[in-house]
């Protein structure tokens, strides 16, 4: 059973808008919520604007529809147009132009429940639907809709307004949550793994395994590290990158704490993407921890490693240092290097796309020059 609840007309720039505050209202009133209302009001202006702009106006009729096992919101667009050739690249986002009906069918069919279309010479037609979780007919939703419609273009459009900025808040805010919740749980999940191999290297009998399982260890406190900083941070996207340096070394300075080695952190306030974080943290726990095991064995000297982070114009450079013997040719020895920790090192460099320099006279320094686009 179908229920109509309004049709409006795809005839100027201002329709859209007044398409996708009617879609919000109207999925408000179906029982979505703030997030349902945002995906759902989304999706079907992003449709409303190719009807205008690339299909000859057009026009979008919102309807409740009732079946035996659902109630759902459909938002039906139908435009004039000549229709879309090459449907299919569209919908899979693999069109060259980076203007067109494609970017927003891409878009708004992963947005909604359900995404139907058909077009040919005489025009297209989509129907984007939302899954209702609400009890009741079909037709009394549409007559509350209606009138919630109604009210609405009485009210003060400041007021709307200021409903919508709400409405975007609180669907930030529930998604601020599910992300610092899903970083916990990864946390938690990387420290049993971490557990059990520390578990397994205290019960190993050979010297080679537990090495490598410690080792291993390390790699995953290093991922873990960068997860617990955002669980913990205000914004769920960054992470202060002088935080995440100082707290692996402080979890280096306690493992190897019978070397005498003295580690010592100078980084600017720095915010990083997280996928920089967990590269960097790599980067950093393969170096110090290489740096620990072969600084100068001279008791008679003090063992020093150093780990800068600045802001060098538009770049950001580490560099990971130790007072140590040094290697002879540094850059070519390590490039035929077959330690896994060096290929860490060079594999998370590549995916930084940074710049790496080595120069092991003085001591063994490794820098690494991040680009812009490498911050948060």
């Amino acid at each position: 059973m179908k229920s109509v609840v309004t049709s409006i007309s795809l005839e100027q720039d201002t329709d859209v808008s007044h398409t996708r505050r009617s879609a919000r209202l109207i999925a408000k009133v179906g029982g979505a919520d703030n997030r349902d209302q945002i995906r759902f009001a989304t999706a079907v202006s992003e449709i409303a604007r190719n009807a205008f702009q690339y299909g000859k106006e057009g026009v979008a009729e919102f309807s409740f529809s009732e079946t035996k096992q659902a109630l759902c919101l459909v938002a039906r667009v139908q435009d004039h147009g000549g229709g879309i050739a090459d449907l299919a690249s569209f919908l899979r986002n693999r069109h060259q132009a980076h203007t067109g009906p494609g970017l927003g069918l891409s878009g708004s069919q992963k947005l909604v429940d359900d995404f139907s279309i058909e077009t040919g010479e005489t025009g297209t037609i989509v129907d984007l639907k939302l899954n209702l979780k609400l009890s009741g007919s079909a037709s009394e939703l549409a007559k509350a809709a209606a009138d919630a419609l109604v009210k609405a273009a009485h009210g003060s459009p400041l007021e709307e307004l200021t409903e919508q900025n709400r409405a975007l808040r609180d669907a930030l805010a529930a998604q601020q949550y599910l992300l610092r919740e899903m970083h916990h749980r990864t946390k938690n999940n990387l420290a049993i793994i971490q557990s059990l191999a520390m578990m397994q290297a205290r019960q190993s009998s050979s010297e080679e395994t537990r090495k490598a399982l410690t080792d291993f260890t390390g790699r995953i406190q290093a991922f873990a590290n960068a997860h617990n900083l955002l669980h913990q941070a205000e914004d769920v996207s960054q992470v202060d990158l002088k935080q995440h340096i100082e707290d692996l070394a402080d979890r280096l300075r306690l493992a190897f704490d019978q070397s005498r080695i003295a580690i010592e952190v100078d980084c600017e306030p720095l915010m990083i993407s997280f996928d920089a974080a967990t590269e960097i943290g790599l980067i950093v726990n393969e170096l110090l921890t290489n740096a620990v095991k072969h600084v100068s064995a001279d008791q008679s000297s003090e063992r020093k490693v150093w780990v800068d982070a600045k802001r060098v114009g538009s770049k950001v450079r580490l560099t990971v240092r130790d007072n140590g013997p040094g290697i002879v040719d540094a850059e070519k020895t390590l490039r035929k290097s077959r330690s896994l920790g060096w290929k860490i090192v060079q594999g998370s460099v590549r995916k930084l796309n940074a710049a790496l320099q080595v120069d092991g006279t003085d001591g063994l320094s490794v820098a690494i020059e991040l680009d812009a686009h490498g911050e948060g």
